[in-house]
């Protein structure tokens, strides 16, 4: 019986004409087919380049590194062991404590008297990252500013592939790459890893290419002192890493990915972990786009340039609109079709298999990590995650956020903190 109504199906979909097929894929072939095109052309564009043009040599610049850590007792020691095993040495650290409850200070301190941390600060109560950082920054004596998570540890050559694009003096920011560490324990975190070497390691790629990378991640970035002091360093709200890229960006910086700059984090090992996570970095996009930066919206106002409002028209189309309109797209299918709306999405989830085979096969190729290889059967599941679990957690935030103003509550940033918050 299964085998007849997909017999059905098919002789069916082969017998529309093309817009009776677009009529009713609409959503695939507009809203997500593009940006992996996008993706592919991007990857065509880099590896061409690559084989072409010889790699800048290190800037001569003094790199200072920031570690903040909440409560990282049991973190801190391997991310600084990692930092102490770069092929570039010619670098200070230095570690605040943001009011932790545990052991982070007392590891912090015997690293430094150790002589592998250069200075180490304690804020006796906590202020949140963006002050912490800000307030290392101020003693940072570096050019270059890398700031890292405490719980973060990184390929060898990483710090040296992400100072290398500063010999181009425009750069005043450069994104890491960041990828799981954790994947091996659970399907939550082998998904989680698929969608780092897609979105960030690929997706960051394409970004690259079009000058598009508008979020220089707090866990691993590296930005020019000048430029920073400049900025005014971290604003102290949630979100503060893409909040300081979109303040770069608009002051004319160029801002780039750098995908051999590697490093490795955990994931949240459960789905109510995701959610969570997922939730606060959703909310916190939508209202620094849509309310912080609005004027972006409109290139003529105040200077903005055009790269600044493609940037916001895809987040709101691919991001926004899609994770709004594929709830109406799926009632509109089962009250055309009725069952046969399963065979509908079936059918589109197949071509994106494809395309999602290909995307992973790609990112992990350009990065060359042989061991996320090992993840290629949860591509099976990556799929549907993606576009009835990840998408709905989206809807959900930018929801939350557009109606409630969720991201006012958040505990990322202390309440006494966010009370003086001028975007608050």
């Amino acid at each position: 019986m299964l085998d007849e109504a997909l017999g059905s199906a098919w002789t069916f979909l082969v017998s529309l004409s093309p817009y009776a097929l677009l009529s009713i894929f609409w959503f695939t072939a507009l809203l997500e087919i593009p940006r992996y095109f996008l993706s592919f052309a991007a990857t065509i564009v880099v590896l061409s380049l690559r084989s072409r043009r010889p790699l800048s040599k290190v800037p001569p610049l003094k790199v200072s590194i920031v570690i903040a850590g909440h409560n990282e007792a049991g973190s801190i020691d391997r991310c600084v062991s990692s930092l102490r095993e770069q092929t570039l040495t010619a670098f200070e650290i230095i570690c605040v404590d943001d009011g932790s409850t545990d052991g982070t200070f007392n590891a912090m301190r015997r690293l430094e008297r150790q002589g592998r941390v250069q200075r180490t600060v304690r804020c006796q109560l906590r202020g949140g990252k963006p002050a912490a950082v800000n307030l290392a920054a101020r003693l940072a004596t570096g050019d270059i500013l890398v700031v890292i998570d405490a719980d973060c540890s990184f390929e060898r050559t990483a710090i040296e592939e992400l100072v290398r694009p500063f010999a181009e003096p425009g750069v005043v920011a450069v994104s890491g790459n960041i990828l799981i560490r954790n994947w091996q324990k659970s399907v939550i975190t082998s998904l989680q890893a698929i969608e780092y070497l897609i979105s960030i390691s690929l997706g960051k790629t394409t970004s690259d290419v079009f000058n598009q990378v508008t979020c220089v991640s707090g866990a691993f970035g590296a930005f020019r002192k000048a430029a920073w002091e400049r900025a005014g360093g971290l604003d102290p709200i949630s979100g503060e890493d893409f909040d300081l890229t979109m303040r770069l960006r608009i002051a004319g910086g160029r801002v780039i990915f750098a995908r051999r700059a590697v490093c490795y984090t955990d994931a949240p090992e459960t789905l109510m972990g995701l959610a969570h996570q997922r939730n606060r970095w959703e909310r916190d996009a939508f209202w620094i786009r849509f309310r912080k930066f609005r004027r972006t919206l409109t290139p003529s106002s105040d200077g903005i340039r055009w790269q600044e409002t493609i940037h916001q028209l895809d987040f709101f189309v691919f991001n926004v609109a899609c994770a709004m309109l594929f709830p109406f797209y799926v009632l509109g299918l089962f009250l055309q079709f009725g069952e046969f709306a399963f065979i509908v999405l079936l059918a589109a989830g197949l071509g994106l298999y494809l395309l999602d085979g290909l995307s992973f096969a790609l990112a992990a190729w350009i990065t060359g990590k042989a061991q996320y290889w090992k993840l290629a059967p949860f591509l099976l599941l990556y799929g549907p995650f993606q576009s009835y679990v990840m998408r709905f957690i989206r809807l959900w935030a930018y929801v939350d956020e557009w109606i409630f103003s969720k991201s006012r509550e958040d505990n990322y940033i202390p309440a006494k903190v966010r009370a003086w918050s001028i975007w608050r």
